[in-house]
Parts: structure tokens; C-alpha cells; sequence
């Protein structure tokens, strides 16, 4: 999985609808620039889905 979103050789764009808590609660976090300085919420989804799907992946099947 791409770690440089702007290195993409074939990229799709998605387009997701969330709560606005989420949103907010995301802006939050990048707010505060800990982990999450990069100010964005895109790359922010995109790195919680590559996490997600990288965890899915590596889980036994039943």
C-alpha cells in the first residue's frame, strides 16, 4: 500500500459520507498535531482504511 498519496501510478478517488461528530472529532486530533499534523482530513481516511484493510488481511480465516 502507498505510503505517499501523491506517488499514486493509479489512483481512484472515493467519496465517503460520515457523521458530522466524525468530522469533527478528526478535526480535532489534527488540531492538536500529535500524530496527525498533517491537516488533512483525506489523508487522514486514507490511512485509516489502508490500517483497516491491512488488519482484515492478516486476520485468520475461519
Amino acid at each position: 500500500m502507498s505510503k505517499n498519496p501523491r506517488r499514486f501510478t493509479r489512483p481512484a478517488r472515493l467519496i465517503v459520507s460520515v457523521e458530522t461528530d466524525t468530522v469533527a472529532s478528526i478535526d480535532s486530533l489534527m488540531k492538536h498535531g500529535r500524530q496527525h499534523s498533517h491537516r488533512n482530513r483525506a489523508e487522514f481516511v486514507r490511512r485509516a482504511i489502508e490500517r483497516e484493510l491491512s488488519r482484515c488481511l492478516k486476520q485468520p480465516e475461519h
